[in-house]
């Protein structure tokens, strides 16, 4: 899968679909798990209209593996801990992931390190011989999102050629009331 199909093609637009159709939640501070699924929402049904993401799901707290396993991710210190990502994009019926997505309200900066460093995890790749039992690794794209009734800000954590995992910012999406879109 492509990077930029992923980005350009179902997060981006999801995300516009947020705005444009619940808005109403985002500026009256609805809970970030009603915005979450909300997203998921969007984001099934812009990824239903693509015949390459048919058979994928946008599932929100999502928390199993296919053999209704709890998922795990690594902490810092290579501890495997129990994992639940905001929203995790993916075929139910295989372990690898499209997204994993995590979402706060701008003014919420509850666990913020704790999200980033998760994301990180999934998306890297370290040898067979390094992985925990159970951990989910090699998830396609993370996405931190930070989101407000003005403002809209993506973080994208994907690996570079060498199998690194980097952080790069999207330029900030604004929220023109007048045409009730974001823009770039």
């Amino acid at each position: 899968m492509e990077r930029n199909d992923i980005v350009y093609n179902i997060l981006i637009p999801s995300l516009q679909r947020l705005y444009e159709v619940d808005y109403f939640n985002i500026s009256n501070g609805v809970s970030e798990r009603n915005i979450c699924a909300r997203l998921s929402h969007h984001m099934e049904n812009i990824m239903h209209e693509l015949v390459d993401y048919r058979e994928y799901f946008a599932d929100v707290e999502y928390n199993r593996k296919n053999d209704g396993t709890g998922k795990c991710c690594e902490n810092k210190q290579n501890v495997a801990r129990p994992m639940v990502s905001d929203l995790i994009v993916h075929q139910r019926n295989s372990e690898s992931n499209l997204m994993a997505i995590e979402m706060k309200r701008w003014n919420n900066y509850d666990k913020r390190d704790a999200d980033r460093e998760r994301l990180e995890t999934v998306v890297s790749s370290p040898k067979i011989n390094k992985r925990k039992k159970d951990c989910v690794y090699d998830t396609s794209l993370g996405v931190f999102i930070i989101y407000s009734p003005t403002k809209l800000i993506v973080e994208l954590y994907e690996k570079d050629l060498e199998g690194n995992v980097q952080r790069n910012v999207l330029p900030p999406f604004m929220y023109d009331a007048t045409s009730q879109r974001l823009i770039v």
